[in-house]
């Protein structure tokens, strides 16, 4: 597990790079001519979402590993494969990709911030989180991720035509990364997952179907059309559990019971968007 650990941060660097590879500067520039829906997306995962999160942990009746394993699973941005199923959706696909580009290029500051200063201020995890580093951290993620996500973007302006022949092997092998995490995290957690799985999973849903609710009210306050609201309301609901895996077993190492929250809700998000796209169709028909 020791070796395994020494490569979770070029994966996460990996991951992020061909997030990058997803988003031309070019595009950052078209979401920018409406910004209305970019800035409500935004503000739905940037600052909503960790909200939830943190008042959530806080209420929930849960050990302090669980509690801090919410915080850090909807502090960190959007998954990588949101694009993907916005796709799916018939929603924007360029306001998805700009979404998670940029809140995945804030995360240095966001995530240190959450998770040393806001969370331990409810006093969730104050013993544990107070010994985590914010330079240290921020430092690691600007290195590991924005400026990975940077990089990637300069290629995919850059060399339009080899992005667009080598983006589908990245984006495959950045959704396997993401399911290796997910099921790592759940076998090293093995033992604590099966004594709390049935206490504490219907938190976890209960905290899912939460955050698509909040969503829904968000979009329909501030009458975002109708492909912008199934975009943001995609990104609101699936983040990035690699990303927060491998962010919490540099924190605190494997097999703590920190990781076991964000594997989870890796693993409910995809469930609950089924059900959430099934409801819909069937009104559209109806």
């Amino acid at each position: 597990m020791e070796i395994i650990l020494k490569f979770f941060p070029l994966a996460l660097c990996y991951v992020m790079f061909s997030l990058g590879l997803q988003s031309k500067f070019s595009e950052f520039s078209r979401v920018f001519k409406s910004p209305k829906s970019l800035f409500v997306g935004l503000f739905s995962q940037m600052i909503i979402v960790p909200l939830i999160g943190v008042v959530f942990a806080y209420f929930v009746p849960a050990p302090m590993n669980y509690k801090i394993g919410i915080v850090l699973v909807t502090c960190v941005p959007s998954a990588v494969t949101s694009s993907y199923l916005v796709k799916f959706i018939k929603g924007n696909i360029y306001l998805s990709v700009v979404m998670t580009a940029i809140s995945s290029l804030m995360s240095f500051i966001t995530i240190p911030l959450i998770l040393t200063k806001v969370a331990p201020a409810l006093g969730i995890g104050s013993e544990t989180l107070a010994s985590v580093d914010f330079k240290r951290l921020s430092v690691f993620l600007f290195l590991m991720a924005t400026i990975p996500i940077l990089i990637g973007s300069s290629v995919a302006s850059k060399f339009h035509q080899f992005t667009k022949k080598v983006l589908p092997f990245f984006s495959k092998s950045a959704f396997l990364i993401f399911v290796f995490f997910i099921l790592l995290a759940i076998y090293t957690d093995w033992d604590l997952a099966i004594e709390a799985f049935g206490e504490l999973g219907w938190m976890l849903l209960i905290l899912i179907c939460t955050l698509l609710i909040c969503a829904n009210i968000i979009v329909n306050l501030f009458s975002i059309k109708k492909d912008d609201s199934k975009t943001i309301i995609n990104e609101v609901l699936f983040q990035n559990g690699a990303m927060a895996i491998i962010i919490g077993s540099t924190i605190f190492g494997l097999g703590t019971g920190h990781l076991f929250m964000a594997a989870v809700y890796g693993l409910f998000q995809y469930k609950v968007f089924i059900a959430w796209w099934l409801i819909n169709k069937k009104r559209k028909l109806c």
